[in-house]
């Protein structure tokens, strides 16, 4: 019984010192490792449907412990399938994941609707013991309205639309915000010519630069102001050969800087 009575004041002066400021026990103390990842997922705040577009995530051993087999996934939904793999989603196995090291996984995807699109992004060690998951949402927003027309005219000013071999005229392609509500995007202006014209030079109004040569040119990236701004691009062409129907057709076509086609037009012109 007497020892028992001086036990029983050791635990209670322990138990007074852990109240009166000694340090309670942690995951430190007791040698335990901690097992967490931390996933981000990154992607373009806004598109134009029809475009596609990079995601990417990122995932990172937050936890003082290897983690081995890592998976890393990354996959589309609400409206943004992946088009850089099977099944909707990409994924890799990262054998060895240390304390403080991260794996990036990036793929392509579609923008199908308008409206928000989601992308997701997972991370989870081969044991269960750690996982994490993000997602990051991307406006795709309408094609802008763009009114285009192009015609040919004589290097005189003329609208004759007969010229003969060796002869040059102009291309002129007039592009304008239809009545948009805000400015368009970024676009550019391509001419594609038939075999029997090649490219000469080319200039547009303001800052609008045009180069090419042979059978294509294009122009710098410009953006048409609401409500109607409009740009005068001209094109000036040779003819190199005639062919037995005597006419040929030249393409304007008006696209985002990433090949998003939004308007085209064909002109015919007579050659002799």
């Amino acid at each position: 019984m007497g020892q028992l009575r001086r036990f029983v004041p050791l635990v209670l002066a322990a138990a007074a010192a852990s109240l009166a400021g000694g340090r309670p026990a942690s995951a430190e103390d007791a040698g335990c490792q901690q097992w967490n990842l931390e996933v981000r997922c990154t992607a373009p705040a806004r598109v134009t449907v029809g475009k596609e577009f990079t995601a990417s995530v990122v995932a990172k051993n937050i936890g003082d412990a290897t983690m081995e087999n890592v998976t890393v996934r990354l996959r589309g939904d609400q409206g943004a399938p992946c088009v850089s793999g099977p099944g909707g989603g990409v994924s890799v196995l990262v054998p060895r994941l240390a304390p403080g090291e991260s794996k990036e996984l990036s793929a392509r995807f579609a923008s199908e609707t308008i409206g928000l699109a989601r992308i997701l992004g997972s991370a989870k060690d081969s044991l269960g013991w750690a996982s994490g998951s993000c997602a990051c949402t991307v406006e795709v927003v309408g094609l802008p309205a763009i009114q285009s027309e192009m015609s040919d005219r004589a290097a005189d000013g003329s609208d004759r639309g007969i010229f003969k071999v060796g002869e040059e005229f102009f291309y002129t392609l007039i592009v304008q915000n239809d009545v948009g509500a805000g400015s368009t995007p970024a676009i550019k202006a391509v001419l594609s010519l038939p075999k029997e014209l090649e490219f000469v030079s080319g200039r547009g109004d303001g800052t609008i630069t045009v180069t090419g040569a042979g059978n294509t040119a294009e122009t710098s990236v410009f953006v048409l102001a609401p409500p109607a701004q409009k740009a005068t691009l001209e094109f000036r062409v040779r003819v190199v050969a005639v062919p037995a129907s005597h006419l040929v057709k030249a393409q304007a076509s008006i696209t985002t800087p990433d090949g998003v086609q939004l308007s085209v037009d064909v002109e015919s012109t007579t050659l002799r």
